[in-house]
């Protein structure tokens, strides 16, 4: 889909729900990433980006114990560097005691410094 709206030169920004660049994560996280990889989107964004030199959005929740890691925005900057980017951390709001639970503000600040940093 989205080499197709690349090849329909859309005129609308592309964001992307990333949330992890760690396939085993991103897959525990949105199970429909055992069928289309972190390697075949990245291929679809290399795509997208040389048609339409349009600069990517990836939105970004972490969470407490899932991807919120020194190796998890490592792996987020190695993914983004191919292209122009924007990381658009999103803070969750929990609603129960389940598995996805908020973030430390040290987790967060991590990222911050981080993709500011490279």
């Amino acid at each position: 889909m989205i080499r197709k709206m690349a090849d329909d030169e859309v005129k609308f920004k592309l964001a992307v729900s990333l949330h992890s660049a760690i396939d085993a994560t991103r897959t525990s996280i949105m199970p429909f990433n055992a069928k289309f990889t972190l390697s075949d989107l990245r291929e679809s964004l290399q795509y997208w980006y040389a048609k339409t030199k349009s600069r990517i959005t990836y939105e970004y929740v972490v969470w407490k114990g899932i991807n919120d890691q020194q190796s998890d925005v490592d792996a987020l900057v190695d993914f983004c560097k191919f292209a122009p980017s924007k990381v658009n951390l999103i803070e969750y709001n929990p609603i129960d005691d389940g598995q996805f639970q908020q973030a430390t503000n040290a987790a967060i600040d991590m990222y911050v410094h981080t993709l500011e940093k490279k």
